[in-house]
C-alpha cells in the first residue's frame, strides 16, 4: 500500500525545504506521495525545478496564503 509522507518545512530557510523534500523522497517508494508545506519564497522555484530535473511528478502546487505554499509530489 502506498503511503503519503507529510513534511512541515514552514519557518525553514532555503535550502532546508529542498533538503527535507530530498530526504522524504529518498525514504519513499516509487509511486508514493510527498506533501511539503513551506514558507521559504526561494523554494517556490527550487522544489518544482528539483522535481522536474529528477523525474518526480508534481501533482499540485498551491499558494496557501501570502507567505506559505504546499507542493504535492509523486516519486
Amino acid at each position: 500500500m502506498l503511503m503519503s509522507i507529510n513534511v512541515n518545512a514552514k519557518g525553514l530557510d532555503c535550502p532546508l525545504p529542498l533538503m527535507e523534500l530530498k530526504r522524504a523522497i529518498s525514504k519513499s517508494n516509487k509511486g508514493e506521495v510527498i506533501v511539503v508545506d513551506f514558507t521559504c519564497p526561494e523554494a517556490v522555484e527550487n522544489l518544482p525545478n528539483y522535481c522536474s530535473e529528477n523525474d518526480h511528478e508534481v501533482l499540485s502546487f498551491d499558494k496557501l496564503d501570502t507567505s506559505s505554499w504546499k507542493i504535492i509530489v509523486r516519486k
